[in-house]
């Protein structure tokens, strides 16, 4: 391991379902022109296509919905956290890199359920506060596993550092409570900081993809954290 370990999210938002509707539409359009285009003389990609040109390949087949734009990718961006090198945060540390690597397997706990960060949902996140996720059991911030079968204790080194925006911290249900969830700040404003200071194991801080955070805020909802829009991670590990 490099004296500054680095890991990534790849944070999704959006509908998935419509997204997948979508793109299959669009697919489909794309191998109707493949099919036809030299047939008609049409141009080979559906964005050279005039509106003419559309017509005439949307009364090929009647039985498809045309689609001759591509959905807007759900990606909205990947956050590389530098995760803390202290050797008081050996266990919080080990516990992220494993987890967004998937290298542990399935849980212990629910067996049928992966140790990975891997398409788990970003369950909440409030407005000018923090995106909290990780919870590779239930999805719903009311389970989660670490790498160590269940929970395991709070670094202490990891309570002496300040919340910051940007920062990466664990999130628990009380003193050496953590497991695999996680949080994310996404503000600045100290006051709301003060209070969670000493509370929360931080170890890590955004080095890119600090507009994700911001994008993160856009559909962040209140108190209750519900977003407007599903937003899950779809990729991660180390780099």
């Amino acid at each position: 391991m490099s004296s500054h370990p680095k890991a990534f999210l790849d944070v999704f938002i959006g509908d998935r379902a419509v997204y997948d509707q979508k793109q299959a539409e669009y697919k489909a359009t794309a191998a109707l022109l493949a099919k036809n285009h030299a047939v008609y003389g049409l141009p080979s990609s559906l964005e050279q296509l005039s509106e003419e040109q559309q017509q005439i390949l949307a009364e090929l087949n009647s039985s498809i919905t045309i689609r001759f734009v591509a959905p807007e990718p759900l990606c909205a961006g990947r956050l590389v956290f530098n995760l803390d090198a202290a050797p008081g945060l050996a266990r919080t540390r080990a516990n992220f890199l494993a987890l967004c690597t998937g290298e542990k397997g399935h849980c212990k706990n629910a067996s049928n359920k992966k140790l990975h960060y891997l398409d788990s949902p970003l369950h909440r996140v409030v407005k000018d506060f923090v995106a909290q996720g990780g919870d590779v059991t239930r999805g719903d911030g009311s389970g989660g596993e670490s790498i160590y079968g269940g929970k395991f204790n709070d670094d202490k080194e990891g309570l002496k550092r300040k919340l910051q925006r940007g920062s990466l911290a664990m999130a628990n249900s009380g003193r050496n409570t953590n497991s695999s969830q996680y949080f994310v700040v996404l503000t600045d404003n100290e006051t709301k900081l003060s209070r969670m200071n000493g509370k929360y194991v931080v170890f890590g801080l955004v080095e890119q993809g600090w507009e994700v955070l911001d994008k993160l805020n856009e559909v962040a909802g209140g108190a209750d954290g519900k977003s407007t829009k599903p937003v899950w991670i779809g990729g991660c590990g180390t780099c």
